[in-house]
């Protein structure tokens, strides 16, 4: 009905993890395997990693599993962050090898009661249950595709089999439910009854009874990683600052040096005209002097050398003047 894809969800949204009973096997089994130590009944189970793991989950007992799990939920990551755990509880037997502590025995006016103690540490805050009608269920499985249909948890005789088993367990004398409301943790039922692949509608129901995520620090490694990740994206937003510090210097040195080569022609260009302008103003005297007072000159300037005066200068002024 969605469980897993809502865990999921959650688990994104409130930063906590994702604790399944197929994942929690496989890691256990990963870590017998690589001790290579004395496991307490596990071995056959390590020994078996290349098998199936429904297969590996099969071959140990409800109490090595609730051992296992317990082992996890007792961790430093889901003690200090939180944990959303996706399905396994099925009976009240299963809740209570997972949750409760000892349970001591104390006499009360000559009759005797059991204590109900619970981990409050690991034990859920809230339980969600997602409800579906039968016939809502089997469109679900016919209307997947058919790789999915191949695979044995959706295998159709397995599938009325897990159902049948499912509803027989919620009429039990003492039920998953019963474990819980003893504890004053109720129930959250919520009804599926559409194809929403998105679960918009499931999601908002938990978040509006959740409430608001809690900042929870991060973990040694994931500090570590975010710190990596930081200073990453420092180093790629220098390295990413210099390039464009160097294009937008190249670009502006191209322009200036574009700009002075204009400028250079441009200068160019007007002292050539300023002096073609110089010498077209300068035509007419020129004619005028080479035509009327050079001659002059010539003649003067020879007779100057011939004669010889004490004072050239004047012996010219006086020379010109009487021309």
């Amino acid at each position: 009905v969605g469980k897993t894809t809502v865990a999921a969800k959650l688990c994104k949204k409130y930063k906590i993890h994702h604790i399944s009973v197929k994942e929690v096997i496989q890691e256990k089994t990963r870590d017998m395997s690589g001790a290579g130590s004395d496991s307490g009944g596990y071995e056959e189970a390590a020994a078996a990693k290349d098998k199936d793991l429904e297969e590996i989950q099969g071959q140990l007992t409800e109490h090595q599993i609730s051992v296992i799990l317990k082992e996890k939920l007792n961790s430093k990551p889901c003690r200090n962050h939180g944990f959303v755990l996706d399905g396994l509880l099925e009976t009240y037997e299963q809740a209570k090898m997972i949750f409760s502590d000892e349970e001591p025995e104390r006499e009360d006016s000559g009759l005797t009661f059991e204590i109900s103690s619970y981990n409050k540490l690991t034990t859920p805050e809230y339980v969600f249950v997602l409800d579906a009608s039968d016939d809502f269920l089997k469109r679900r499985v016919e209307g997947l595709p058919e790789i999915r249909r191949g695979e044995r948890r959706y295998n159709w005789d397995e599938f009325e089999s897990r159902l049948v088993r499912y509803r027989e367990l919620s009429k039990a004398e003492e039920t998953l439910q019963d474990f819980f409301d003893h504890r004053k943790i109720h129930l959250e039922h919520i009804e599926v009854s559409t194809d929403d692949l998105k679960y918009t509608g499931v999601m908002r129901k938990i978040t509006e009874i959740v409430g608001a995520p809690k900042n929870y620090g991060l973990s040694p490694v994931e500090q570590e990683e975010e710190n990596r990740r930081r200073e990453d994206e420092r180093r790629q937003k220098q390295a990413a600052e210099a390039t464009e510090r160097k294009q937008r210097k190249e670009a502006l040195l191209a322009e200036m040096a574009a700009q002075y080569k204009d400028w250079q022609e441009n200068l160019f260009k007007m002292k050539r005209q300023e002096c073609e302008l110089l010498e077209a103003q300068a035509n007419p005297l020129r004619n005028y002097l080479m035509k009327f007072l050079m001659p002059s000159v010539v003649e003067v300037t020879t007779d100057c050398l011939k004669i010889k005066p004490d004072d050239p200068v004047d012996f010219l002024a006086e020379h010109l003047l009487r021309k």
